[in-house]
């Protein structure tokens, strides 16, 4: 059956697992992972940040490019179903509206439950409205971008260029990596992994492979390129993801002085800066063909607690931030090892997070928008 006729559930299940992936993400950077977070408990030396480090990288590489082909593969089908006007309004009050409840509301409360039960702030949540402590886009930048690109797209449509690519082979994905790697390794140059545009807090460094999935999202429909998945090859893709996960960020980190500190990685015109941004989009690349065909061949199907899930990992990514900080409030007199704190509060997370966002969604209203 057509791609763009059948129900993917596997697409709908890759979106719980990335998902999940975000929930985990940041709370591993709670627990000394290195990165931005709205609370960092500690901070993990070597070795330890090792295996930290290669889980946040690995999920930096690929999982909101991800996000952003998925979310643009469904944009013409939704188009063509409910017409520019009806699709244009659902889509700011879908996107526009959770996105300006975070700023005004959510970080605030986030950033005033870190205050109040870390850190011992005696200041109200309504002083934290009143001065604007904490206002902020946060994890939301994505959908904030995601409100860009697909009004960016919106102006392109009416010129009605359809893109007639076909599925492409090992060689283009490669030099596709290759290039976006080498484009973004530029942009680093200058602007480090970190870096934040103010206000918007749009990450240029990872910006190019956002801009270039997205656009082939929309290629990918109007090419069917679902239907021409490959497990095997999807298989072969993965694995190869595995070994630059495994084998060569080890390699390179160790060999670039990651012990002595991890700038030379994020920026500069260094020799560790280029590998870790060719490495990236290649491990990028590779995952998001890899657990295409790999969902597509072993997932493709939902019960009552995959749809259940799916409904609600919109929901999830919105109110995860104050859950987060919560958590780590309630067990901040936890005093264990950081990789086993994380790994014991991850299962927690994730089923506080999906349990929250269900019941959100109950209320009237609310489902239309997460």
């Amino acid at each position: 059956m057509n791609s763009s006729k059948a129900r993917l559930f596997y697409i709908d299940n890759l979106r719980i697992f990335l998902i999940a992936l975000v929930v985990l993400h940041h709370l591993i950077i709670t627990y000394g992972a290195p990165g931005s977070w709205y609370y960092n408990e500690s901070q993990a030396s070597f070795p330890l940040i090792l295996p930290m480090a290669m889980f946040t990288a690995t999920n930096q590489a690929f999982f909101m490019g991800m996000f952003f082909f998925i979310s643009a593969f469904f944009i013409i089908p939704s188009l063509t179903r409910k017409g520019t006007a009806r699709f244009t309004k659902e889509r700011l009050v879908r996107l526009g509206i959770p996105t300006v409840i975070f700023y005004f509301l959510i970080s605030p409360f986030s950033v005033y439950i870190r205050a109040h039960f870390i850190e011992g702030s005696d200041h109200s949540f309504w002083e934290f409205l009143k001065n604007g402590w904490g206002f902020g886009f946060g994890p939301m930048w994505f959908v904030e971008a995601l409100i860009i690109f697909t009004f960016a797209f919106l102006l392109i449509r009416l010129f009605k260029i359809k893109a007639k690519i076909k599925f492409p082979g090992t060689g283009k994905i490669l030099l596709f990596a290759f290039l976006i790697g080498l484009g973004q390794y530029i942009i680093r140059i200058w602007l480090p992994v970190g870096w934040s545009m103010p206000f918007t807090g749009f990450q240029f460094p990872h910006f190019l492979q956002y801009i270039f999935l997205f656009a082939m999202g929309v290629v990918a429909y109007q090419n069917n390129w679902f239907d021409s998945l490959n497990s095997n090859t999807s298989w072969h893709w993965f694995i190869f993801g595995q070994i630059l996960i495994l084998i060569v960020f080890p390699f390179f980190t160790y060999f670039g002085g990651a012990e002595k500190g991890i700038e030379p990685f994020m920026g500069g015109f260094t020799w560790q800066c280029f590998a870790y941004s060719i490495w990236e989009q290649l491990v990028g690349f590779s995952l998001i063909y890899g657990l295409f065909g790999v969902f597509k061949k072993k997932f493709n199907i939902q019960g009552k607690l995959a749809k259940l899930l799916s409904a609600g990992a919109y929901g999830v990514y919105v109110i995860h931030t104050p859950v987060l900080v919560a958590l780590s409030a309630v067990f901040l007199q936890w005093q264990i090892h950081q990789l086993l704190k994380f790994l014991a509060l991850a299962p927690i997370a994730l089923i506080v997070c999906f349990l929250i966002a269900s019941l959100f969604k109950k209320i009237p209203g609310v489902n239309k928008i997460l």
